[in-house]
């Protein structure tokens, strides 16, 4: 999801000037949150408020919250032309603070007694200002979102859907008029049904409820830029290696109450590759050049396990398959050399025993 600058320079520019930020939006300042008053949201909810602005007279800010731990941050500048901004990622909350992540970056935000967030300074520290800087609770009313989006695109047995590539977020498609030509430009760039396409697009996210499953974000497309079969999001070794990388999907699904030792995982070093199949450890070598994967010879121990014996097949089988790689948000996926799905990681605390 290509995320908009303007609205980061915007605010490191006013949190340096206060004293050239509007003062129309002042509002009596909470008290800060204690770690016993904070908890982490079951439902979603929305967060609002009016925040200063260097150059403006204010920044309409809202924040939307997941239970699944995504977030959605609008900000639109006042009396500005096209000057609404989206950041999308994933939160999590660290005693009283609140940390928005977006690929390499961070937003924090500090709790306060009102139930709300009070943003921080460059230095990482709440504000303190008579200016307002917190955004407060609000009846959730998340908003359509505008935006631009590098992800993979699938479409098969008449549901299609995007893997973002900046979060790993999957997104059911809308079916509108638009999607027609899209679909048609997907069939005739894939090598074999159920492939998963690399796609550029300005596209709109509208959170609705469906006659059948859980509310979510639906993206409609507006316009398709670009499009590149056989292509990922991209791998770099860099945020690969030296992490325990743990199944999180395999061939579409995976139990996820197996124990821990029961998990197959993958770790890499330079050229080498080892692991855990479920059962026995892995040893092999591997070669990352962006989207592409050549994985050597991979070698195991030879016990029998019964609980996880056909998982470890499955496993091995899959890894003999992989030739695409993609880092996609949090997750590392691999794809075979139509661009099928094969499975899924996430990165892991190192295990203390790979026996």
């Amino acid at each position: 999801m290509r995320i908009h600058t303007s609205s980061t320079l915007a605010l490191s520019t006013c949190l340096l000037m206060l004293a050239g930020c509007s003062s129309q939006n002042t509002v009596a300042p909470s008290a800060l949150a204690t770690s016993d008053q904070v908890s982490s949201p079951l439902e979603p909810q929305s967060f609002s408020g009016l925040l200063p602005c260097a150059s403006c007279p204010g920044i309409e800010t809202q924040l939307d919250l997941l239970p699944d731990g995504r977030y959605f941050l609008t900000e639109t500048y006042q009396d500005r032309p096209n000057a609404t901004f989206t950041r999308a990622g994933y939160w999590e909350i660290d005693e009283t603070r609140l940390l928005l992540q977006h690929e390499d970056s961070s937003l924090v935000f500090f709790a306060t007694d009102s139930g709300g967030w009070l943003q921080a300074d460059t230095e990482g520290r709440p504000i303190q200002s008579n200016l307002n800087y917190e955004i407060r609770p609000t009846q959730w009313a998340p908003k359509p979102l505008a935006m631009n989006i590098t992800g993979m695109l699938i479409y098969y047995a008449d549901a299609a859907s995007v893997v973002d590539c900046s979060t790993g977020t999957r997104f059911p498609v809308e079916m509108t008029d638009a999607w027609l030509d899209i679909e048609r430009t997907y069939l005739s760039s894939i090598s074999a049904p159920g492939s998963y396409l690399q796609i550029n697009a300005d596209v709109a996210l509208n959170w609705k409820t469906p006659e059948e499953g859980p509310a979510n974000y639906y993206l409609a497309f507006h316009n398709l830029t670009s499009f590149t079969p056989a292509t990922t999001c991209g791998t770099s070794l860099d945020k690969i290696e030296h992490h325990e990388w743990r199944i999180r999907e395999l061939a579409g699904t995976f139990n996820q109450d197996l124990p821990e030792e029961s998990k197959p995982f993958i770790k890499v070093s330079g050229q080498q590759l080892s692991g855990h199949t479920g059962c026995n450890t892995l040893a092999g070598s591997i070669t990352l050049e962006n989207n592409r994967l050549t994985l050597g010879p991979v070698a195991t121990t030879r016990m029998f396990c019964m609980q996880t014996a056909d998982l470890e097949t499955q496993f091995l089988q899959k890894l003999e398959q992989a030739t695409y790689v993609s880092l996609e948000g949090p997750y590392w996926t691999w794809y075979n050399e139509d661009m099928g799905r094969l499975m899924s990681f996430e990165q892991a605390a190192p295990r203390s025993n790979t026996d």
